[in-house]
């Protein structure tokens, strides 16, 4: 029985003191960073990914929330026949809101611009395979590309300022002639400044 006690005990602190560490402040600033699988392979692992590091603004007590991101992605992508090495290296500025009535959990919906350079077979114009070498591609191999991300996530408060989020990214590049759709889902971590 005092073995039983302890373990609820110990839970109730747990509990508290996660509640407790959870309060975000109005006008609070983050860092996070954020990694992310995405369908099909990557260049740099077995799978396609995307990774970012950034800064969050939550201005005033309503909820809402500015953020900032550099991001890369790592993929290979399915053009004229030929699986090419595609990576993507930008920037997204995202609003939004946040639910924070299920503290130590928040709902963040999220939506923005992303902006970036895009870079297709590593920059190369022709092929570089032993028996395609030096075919053509119709595409441009390096060029600015912009487009929307809209970006739902749940945050988790783990301990003091530390957060632990999971989200899903849907990516849209408007001007990609390889590499229009993009997803992906994140995890990642979040420090609260202040």
């Amino acid at each position: 029985m005092l073995n039983k006690m302890r373990k609820i005990i110990l839970v109730m602190v747990l509990l508290f003191s996660i509640g407790g560490y959870a309060q975000r402040k109005n006008d609070g600033w983050s860092i996070q960073g954020h990694y992310g699988i995405m369908k099909g392979e990557g260049q740099i692992s077995k799978f396609a990914s995307t990774a970012s590091v950034g800064v969050s603004h939550y201005p005033g007590s309503k909820g809402f929330l500015i953020e900032a991101n550099l991001f890369v992605n790592d993929s290979y992508v399915d053009k004229d026949k030929f699986n090419l090495p595609y990576r993507l290296y930008g920037l997204n500025v995202i609003g939004g809101w946040s639910y924070e009535n299920l503290q130590p959990v928040f709902i963040n919906l999220k939506a923005g611009l992303i902006g970036g350079f895009e870079q297709v077979n590593n920059g190369n114009k022709t092929t570089n395979w032993n028996n395609l070498e030096g075919v053509p591609l119709q595409v441009d191999t390096d060029k600015f590309v912009y487009g929307a991300v809209i970006s739902p996530e749940i945050e988790l408060a783990i301990w003091r300022n530390l957060s632990g989020t999971v989200s899903f990214s849907q990516y849209w590049n408007l001007r990609s002639d390889v590499s229009e759709w993009k997803y992906s889902g994140n995890i990642g971590l979040k420090w609260y400044l202040n």
